[in-house]
């Protein structure tokens, strides 16, 4: 029988690109709400016949978080456990990744990706490292084991090599059981149906047009009991439940615990409250009973509580809690949304009601493209449910836009910048920036990243020289942004006109994305032939936040784009009839 994770996964025919990565990127994407998963995708894979046992290596400086994990996809589905052998060879990738002196022997491109990461630890931005093992069989003790291994091997890397630094590190076996069980939380709002009974102090009840919500405040001892119970199940609306508690003064959850000690009496006082759905609820003088439970916002509080000792937890304390039933699944979507602590506000929340954003989210409306939210984003619904091709994200719009006009650094290094500043984000999004315009650079970006994805599907013994150098330069960390400049850095060259104001670039014919990436596909193919050559050198010696070694290299790949015109100026003319200045 085929579960609804293996149906999502079979749905999501965009992900088939990847082979047996599909799956991780997959448990990326839901786990994090990743909307624009290509992009992610084109630099955090490091799958290669020397990946160091490192399939991935995902590093979000602005959630401060870091993803290391391997995949692997059995061919047996009636197999009962992951190869071990396969969940220990993490502990050889985090010997190397995580060790504070710089590697010796391996590629360039794991090399940056080793010097992104200390790079993000150096400025004391990561918070938060995730080991995965990400499969398609029965979850493991021996393979549990071997994750926990890991786990402890990266604590004592990072410990001695940044010892100043709070961390928290977690292992997870991503197996067919626990994977399922994340899909279905995100898509079911309420997995504990169990009918409960607690002594409330009073309540009220509120009603809108689609929902009814009882607020009252319940005893710490029965959110203790119910963690207790039922463990992660009861966080259901939120994709990554509790998050575990650092020994830091700023660390909430830590904070919750210390209250719930020391002060129980004042928890009501201090903490903000938990909201759950509910099937239903029913008050009687001062006994509640409700049916059904999934806690939208405070998964912290009650993994905090129940965390605490149990000679601890005492009737005496209270949370405030708001108890909300609804039937609409729209309306449900919006609480979840809006309440869920997981999901914190990122910096292109605060453009979305910009008017140069409201007008491209209408532009892109009649443009028939989908997807782009001028900045704020949907839930891990609309990120699961929305495979279809035609469509753009507003945070790869930003980054395609700020490489080709000359920020390649920041569209890489910095992308919240964009949305957080005025200066960049003036500049990315100027007023006159069209929809159109974004599409002809969107697709661009897609283009270039589909050129690493169809090098990658031919095997390594059977690519030419000249696949294999362009292979492995597109393998560097931030050379897909560095393309994209490259490409618009040499745009008259490439068009044959002058073109005074590259805001104007657009495609003649209104092109879905998909079409608009074929319009680039011979062009990108020809172009990355000078990349290896010119465009190495601040890649492999710094990074693009080197904007002196970016600019030298930018010129050199402009003079090739140039003398290579005459020979190929068919490719060159071709595509310069389908622009418009």
């Amino acid at each position: 029988m085929t579960d609804s994770l293996e149906v999502a996964l079979q749905q999501r025919v965009d992900l088939d690109r990847y082979g047996s990565n599909k799956r991780l990127l997959f448990a990326l994407q839901l786990t994090f709400d990743i909307e624009d998963i290509d992009t992610v995708a084109a630099t955090a894979l490091t799958d290669s016949s020397n990946d160091k046992a490192c399939d991935l290596l995902y590093i979000d400086r602005n959630a401060g978080r870091v993803v290391l994990a391997q995949g692997y996809e059995s061919e047996n589905a009636a197999r009962q456990q992951a190869p071990a052998g396969k969940a220990a060879t993490l502990h050889q990738a985090v010997n190397w990744l995580f060790n504070k002196s710089q590697p010796v022997g391996v590629p360039d491109a794991l090399l940056g990706a080793w010097r992104e990461l200390h790079d993000a630890l150096e400025d004391d931005a990561i918070g938060d490292v995730e080991i995965w093992y990400v499969h398609n069989l029965p979850e493991s003790k021996q393979v549990a084991e071997e994750i926990q291994a890991a786990r402890d091997a990266a604590y004592a890397q990072l410990g001695h090599g940044y010892p100043g630094n709070e961390i928290d590190i977690s292992g997870t076996e991503l197996g067919r059981a626990v994977l399922s069980r994340r899909y279905e939380s995100s898509q079911t709002p309420i997995l504990v149906s169990d009918t409960f009974k607690v002594k409330v102090p009073g309540a009220f009840v509120e009603r809108g047009d689609k929902w009814t919500a009882l607020c009252t405040s319940v005893p710490i001892s029965w959110l203790y009991e119910r963690y207790a119970q039922h463990g992660a199940d009861l966080f259901s609306p939120n994709v990554r439940d509790y998050l575990g508690s650092r020994r830091s003064q700023s660390n909430i959850n830590n904070g919750i615990q210390e209250t719930v000690r020391n002060e129980p009496a004042n928890l009501w006082a201090y903490n903000n409250g938990i909201t759950a759905l509910v099937h239903s609820f029913n008050l009687d003088a001062d006994s509640l009973e409700i049916t059904g439970l999934g806690i939208v916002n405070g998964a912290q509080t009650t993994g905090a509580i129940g965390s605490v000792p149990a000679e601890k937890i005492g009737d005496e304390s209270h949370v405030l809690t708001r108890f909300i039933r609804c039937d609409d699944p729209e309306t449900v979507r919006n609480i979840v949304r809006f309440n869920n602590r997981q999901n914190p506000t990122q910096a292109s929340d605060f453009r979305s009601n910009d008017g140069i954003q409201r007008r491209l989210v209408q532009e892109f409306q009649k443009l028939g493209v989908v997807g782009y939210s001028g900045g704020r984003r949907g839930g891990s619904e609309d990120v699961i449910r929305r495979p279809g091709e035609n469509q753009l994200s507003a945070e790869a719009a930003a980054q395609a836009l700020a490489a080709f006009h000359g920020q390649s650094g920041v569209a890489y290094h910095e992308k919240s910048k964009i949305w957080e500043q005025d200066a960049i984000y003036s500049s990315v999004f100027p007023e006159r920036v069209t929809a159109e315009h974004i599409v002809f650079v969107a697709s661009l970006l897609r283009a270039v990243e589909l050129e690493k994805t169809k090098l990658g599907q031919i095997d390594a013994s059977a690519r030419t020289e000249d696949q294999a150098e362009l292979f492995d330069w597109l393998g560097l960390r931030g050379s897909i942004m560095l393309a994209v400049e490259a490409i618009g850095h040499a745009r008259e060259s490439l068009i044959g006109a002058a073109v005074s104001d590259p805001y104007t670039l657009r495609f003649k014919k209104n092109l879905s994305m998909p079409k608009a990436t074929q319009a680039w596909e011979p062009v990108v193919e020809t172009l990355l032939a000078f990349a290896p050559d010119q465009l190495r050198n601040p890649l492999v010696t710094s990074s693009l936040r080197n904007r002196p070694a970016v600019t030298k290299a930018l010129s050199n790949f402009r003079s090739q784009v140039v003398a290579a015109r005459k020979h190929n100026r068919e490719t060159y003319e071709l595509f310069a009839d389908r622009v418009t200045v």
